[in-house]
């Protein structure tokens, strides 16, 4: 149009005719093409390049929702990112001091009130709280939260003096007030609910409060073990005293505790829990974080080792872990659990197994060395009760050496006699000799149970298998004592005290007679190496204790257990080779560097 109006100036004062008028009216043909619609179909490119115009379009149509909705996405995926391992483990590494250990094993309670042997629990309980009193390796009591006391001429009185500089993790002190608290709470639930507690046997036991920082226990007789029966964890009053007893195993305390020690829990999962370093703690922890990574199995720890998640990791099972040596930056401790036996317990409510000559032939049969080296387990072979590291050990106890000529003596006379062509021992009734072992379901469990089946297999016995879940071990092997042959592993004291092993009062759950071993004189000799402080004595009693159970062959014997702990070489660790307990190697995490 514009060109029109151009060429109409031209001609100036020009007249036009009618017909000349309208062609400078008449568009061109360029501007023809202008005006045409284009009714293609858009192509992803399109949307593509007009995508901003678009998303700009929407957002103004749904306005204010549309927003409100932006920011809840963005909310969720800030929420997630924080809780999520990346933050917590490489995020704040470069901040702080994370230390992340791999074990294997599942949460049971954090509460240390109630007894378990669980590695665990006992893990976290040694991080987050602190003793009454410690012990050294033989035994002696040392000062924790209490610093002195005083010991009656009688033995039946103790009076405790404590230190008053501790604090909870929450910035209260420390009193004499929770010391009580821990030791009446822990009888009343063991006493009035029945749980096996670290009261049970203070139950009658009397403890007054004689000043702001001194407590007093009397005891109804003397006990020769009462230091370590007072090495218990204390807990707070202030968080606890107002929660109903039939309550406490099921309070938040179980998941999320505070204690006194150098770390406080302050997030807890099925499989890790965190811990920060306590502010209140008497030293500064120079490691910030803890990251307590669990696995189910000892592959899923090996995968998480070789990813480079774990600055150190512990274990039984060294067959398992000694991938850890293809890792030069990384250092091996290992020390014999003195205080771990593992047995195979013989129910001797069972008629089967009444008769002790079973029992001894079947010990017979079992030729320990061999025994580790096919399970691959790292141990030290053991043949009673008391380890040969204590001072009540009896060398002259009955050993029952890999003989199957003895064993076969020992079950002829009970009627059973080795079939020649099957190879099985057999009844006067043609039945073939067998039993049924249960023990609990895990991979290293597993190896030694096969282990054990196929050398009695080779003797002529047949060994049935019962792998169980945990809970079906607790509640309905256990707790209702329902076995033949039970595989287990128990946790025994530093004093030799045997009492809850082998008294026959002990036979039901929740103690730990499994056997249901009964035999008067050993119950007695007991009962006197416990009441006795005099260490000549109670070595006289344990020395004929050690004998007459041997004799009664109400277990086998198997080992001690070698405990493994691998650590990166620039964490500086404490002393780890001569602990009693795994869970003692934290004994001075504070000082831990990394």
């Amino acid at each position: 149009m514009e060109k029109h109006m151009e060429d109409a100036k031209k001609t100036g004062s020009k007249k036009l005719s009618m017909k000349e008028a309208f062609e400078l009216l008449k568009p061109s043909q360029d501007v023809i093409k202008v005006g045409v619609v284009n009714k293609r179909k858009k192509t992803l490119r399109d949307y593509i390049w007009e995508y901003p115009q678009n998303l700009e379009s929407f957002f103004k149509r749904t306005s204010p929702l549309s927003f409100i909705m932006i920011f809840i996405l963005l909310g969720i995926g800030m929420f997630g990112f924080l809780r999520s391992d990346t933050f917590a483990e490489v995020f704040t590494a470069k901040r702080t001091q994370v230390f992340v250990e791999g074990n294997i094993g599942a949460i049971s309670t954090f509460n240390p009130l109630f007894v378990s042997q669980n590695v665990v629990d006992s893990d976290i309980h040694a991080l987050v709280f602190e003793k009454f009193l410690d012990l050294a390796p033989d035994g002696t009591p040392l000062p924790n939260i209490a610093k002195e006391w005083v010991v009656s001429s009688d033995a039946k009185t103790y009076d405790f003096s404590i230190s008053l500089t501790h604090k909870w993790q929450d910035g209260e002190k420390l009193t004499v007030d929770d010391v009580i608290f821990t030791f009446e709470l822990a009888k009343k639930l063991s006493k009035d609910h029945g749980y096996d507690t670290v009261g049970s046997t203070l139950v009658d036991v009397k403890i007054d409060k004689i000043s702001e920082d001194k407590l007093r226990f009397t005891l109804p007789e003397s006990n020769a073990t009462f230091f370590e029966i007072v090495s218990v964890y204390i807990v707070p009053k202030h968080i606890l005293e107002d929660v109903s007893t039939s309550d406490i195993p099921f309070n938040a305390f179980s998941r999320y505790p505070l204690g006194s020690g150098a770390y406080r829990v302050y997030r807890s999962e099925p499989n890790v829990v965190y811990l920060k370093a306590s502010e209140h703690y008497w030293v500064t922890p120079k490691i910030d974080t803890i990251v307590y990574r669990l696995y189910s199995d000892y592959k899923s720890l090996e995968a998480a080792f070789r990813n480079g998640v774990l600055d150190a990791m512990g274990g039984v099972d060294s067959s398992s872990m000694k991938f850890s040596t293809e890792y030069p930056d990384y250092v091996e401790y290992e020390t014999t659990l003195f205080s771990r036996i593992r047995m195979i317990f013989f129910n001797t409510r069972k008629e089967k197994l009444e008769r002790k000559e079973i029992r001894i032939a079947l010990n017979h049969l079992i030729n320990k060395e061999l025994f580790l080296e096919e399970s691959q387990v790292s141990g030290v072979v053991t043949n009673g009760p008391i380890p040969s590291t204590s001072w009540a050990y009896n060398p002259e106890q009955t050993v029952y050496g890999y003989d199957p000529a003895k064993a076969a003596e020992l079950l002829s006379g009970l009627g059973y006699t080795k079939n020649e062509t099957s190879g099985y021992f057999e009844s006067e009734d043609k039945k073939i000799l067998s039993f049924n072992l249960s023990y609990y379901n895990s991979d290293f469990n597993n190896r030694l149970a096969n282990v054990f089946k196929d050398m009695l297999k080779d003797e002529g016995i047949v060994i049935n298998l019962e792998p169980l879940t945990y809970t079906q071990l607790t509640q309905e092997i256990v707790a209702t004592r329902d076995f033949e042959l039970l595989m287990y592993e128990v946790v025994t004291t530093v004093d030799p005290d045997q009492y809850n092993l082998w008294h026959s009062i002990k036979s039901n759950y929740p103690d730990l007679n499994l056997s249901g071993y009964s035999y008067e004189r050993v119950d007695i000799l007991l009962e006197d190496g416990r009441r006795s402080v005099d260490q000549k004595v109670r070595k006289e009693k344990y020395t004929l204790f050690q004998r007459y159970l041997t004799q009664d062959a109400p277990v086998v014997f198997l080992y001690h257990p070698n405990y493994k702990y691998v650590v990166k070489k620039d964490i500086k660790v404490g002393e780890i080779q001569n602990i009693i307990f795994p869970h003692e190697r934290f004994e001075d995490i504070a000082y831990w560097t990394k």
